[in-house]
C-alpha cells in the first residue's frame, strides 16, 4: 500500500455508498481532520486508459479537479480538494443530505409553483456566478440539482464544464439530449444561452412533469428541436401565470436571438413571475429579496454570495406607517436597512433627517463595541419593508461579509459627515 493510499484511509472514515456513475462511486465519509461529513467521489485510474472512453473520462475528471477550492457559492456544491492515491483519484466534496430534483418532475409529485420559481432563480444565480469565472456547465438537468435537508438548492457535477478562457481542446459532444439547445446540433460552440436553454427545459419539467417535446425517439427530438416547436406550457397546465409562461418560453426558444442573452434578464423576469401574496414579495420570497438587495445602493460592491448570506442572517418584515422602530435612549443591538418606504429620524422631538430605500440606520450598534444607547428615535413615515440584522449574527458571519458591511457603513458615515458640514455652513451663512 502506498503512503498516499494509507493517508487517505486513515483520514477518511467511509460510512456508506451514496451512488454510482460512469466514472466510479460516491461515498459518504467522515473527514477526521476537518471533523465534518463529506462526499467522496472515487475514480479508478485504469479507466483513463480505456481506448474507447478513457480520453473523455480523463478530461471530465480533470475538469472537476481543477475546480477544487474555486467555486464558492451558496448554491453550488463545493469541491474541497482533489488527490491521487495508489490506483484511484478522489474528490472531496460538500455533502448534501437531500435528494435531487428528479423526484419532482413527474405528475403527482410536482412542487408548488412559487417553489419552482425560487429554485430556478437560485440555479440561475449560481450559474451566473460560474459564468463570471469563465465556466459553462453544459449538463444542467434535474439529476444535477441537489436539495439539502432544508431545501437549499445545490448545483453539482461540473465534469462537463466548458472553460471559455481555456487554450486546450475541450470535449464538445457532452450533455443530456432533452436539455441540449438546438444550436448544439449545428456544431456551434457553447455559450451562456446553452445553459439558459437547459434551465428553461428543467423549469418546464418541474412545472408540468413532462418535457417540452412530443418526440418518441432521439432522432425525432433532435428534428423537433431544429425544425418544430415545443408544446406550450398552457397546453399541459392551465394555472401558469402569463409572466412565468413568458419567462420559460423565452428561455427555451429555438432562436438564440430571441432567447435570453444573460442570466440577469432571465432572473428579472422570474422575479416578476412571483405570485402576489398578502405580504410584500420582498418579505415572502428569497429570490425577490436577492433581487431587491442587488438594486439597493447600500449593497453596491457586495458579491452575490455575500448578498445571499445577508438574506440568511436577516429578518425581513413589513412595518406599518407611524411605527416607532426604536426610541432615543434605548439599547442598540440591531442594524436596519430600508428596502422600501422611508423613515424620519428625531432627537428630542426635533426632526433631524429622513431616510429612504437603500439607506441604513442603527449601524453604531455594530461599529461601537460599547453598544451605546440610541441617540435618536426612528419612526416609519410610510409603510416599510425593513431589513433587520442582529449585531451578533453579523459578527459571526463570514469575514468577507463583515468587511463588505464595514465598507458600506464607512460610506454612510462619510456621507452623513458631509451632510452635517453643509448644514453647519448653511447655518453660519444665515447668520453672516
Amino acid at each position: 500500500m502506498s503512503q498516499a493510499t494509507e493517508n487517505f484511509r486513515s483520514r477518511f472514515e467511509i460510512k456508506r455508498e451514496l451512488g454510482k456513475g460512469g466514472m466510479g462511486e460516491v461515498y459518504l465519509a467522515h473527514d477526521t481532520f476537518s471533523q465534518r461529513d463529506v462526499a467522496i467521489k472515487l475514480a479508478k485510474l485504469q479507466l483513463f486508459e480505456d481506448p474507447e472512453i478513457g480520453a473523455r473520462a480523463k478530461k471530465m475528471w480533470l475538469n472537476e479537479t481543477r475546480l477544487a477550492g474555486k467555486l464558492r457559492h451558496p448554491y453550488i456544491v463545493e469541491i474541497y480538494e482533489a488527490g491521487v492515491a495508489e490506483d484511484f483519484g478522489y474528490l472531496v466534496m460538500e455533502y448534501v443530505d437531500g435528494g435531487t430534483l428528479r423526484q419532482y418532475i413527474r405528475p403527482g409529485a410536482l412542487l408548488p409553483i412559487e417553489s419552482v420559481i425560487e429554485i430556478i432563480y437560485k440555479v440561475c444565480n449560481a450559474l451566473e456566478y460560474a459564468n463570471t469565472l469563465g465556466l459553462l456547465h453544459r449538463d444542467i438537468k434535474p439529476a444535477n440539482i441537489m436539495l439539502t435537508g432544508d431545501n437549499t438548492v445545490k448545483v453539482t457535477d461540473f465534469g462537463t464544464a466548458y472553460f471559455t478562457q481555456a487554450d486546450e481542446t475541450q470535449v464538445f459532444d457532452v450533455g443530456t439530449l432533452p436539455y441540449m439547445p438546438p444550436e448544439h446540433f449545428k456544431k456551434r460552440s457553447p455559450t451562456v444561452q446553452s445553459d439558459i436553454y437547459a434551465v428553461g427545459v428543467m423549469a418546464y419539467q418541474l412545472l408540468t412533469g413532462a418535457l417540452p417535446f412530443n418526440a418518441d425517439s432521439f432522432q425525432a427530438m433532435i428534428h423537433q428541436k431544429l425544425h418544430g416547436d415545443f408544446v406550450p406550457l398552457e397546453t399541459r397546465r392551465k394555472d401558469i401565470a402569463n409572466e412565468l409562461r413568458f419567462a420559460v418560453h423565452r428561455a427555451i426558444y429555438k432562436d438564440p436571438e430571441i432567447r435570453y442573452a444573460s442570466w440577469q434578464a432571465f432572473c428579472d423576469d422570474l422575479a416578476l413571475a412571483l405570485p402576489q401574496v398578502s405580504r410584500s414579495r420582498e418579505v415572502a420570497f428569497e429570490s425577490a429579496r436577492f433581487d431587491t438587495l442587488r438594486k439597493l445602493p447600500f449593497f453596491a460592491g457586495f458579491a452575490d454570495a455575500q448578498l445571499w448570506e445577508t438574506i440568511h442572517i436577516s429578518q425581513w418584515r413589513d412595518v406599518p406607517e407611524s411605527t416607532v422602530i426604536f426610541e432615543q435612549g434605548g439599547a442598540g443591538d440591531r442594524i436596519y436597512v430600508i428596502a422600501r418606504g422611508d423613515v424620519v429620524v428625531m432627537r428630542d422631538g426635533v426632526t433631524l433627517n429622513r431616510l429612504g430605500p437603500g439607506e441604513c440606520f442603527g449601524e453604531l450598534a455594530y461599529l461601537d463595541e460599547q453598544r451605546p444607547q440610541r441617540s435618536a428615535t426612528v419612526r416609519s413615515r410610510t409603510p416599510l419593508v425593513l431589513i433587520e440584522m442582529d449585531v451578533e449574527a453579523l459578527k459571526q458571519a463570514s469575514e468577507a461579509l463583515q468587511a463588505a458591511f464595514t465598507r458600506a457603513f464607512m460610506r454612510v458615515m462619510v456621507k452623513r459627515l458631509k451632510h452635517a458640514d453643509k448644514r453647519v455652513l448653511d447655518v453660519l451663512g444665515g447668520h453672516s
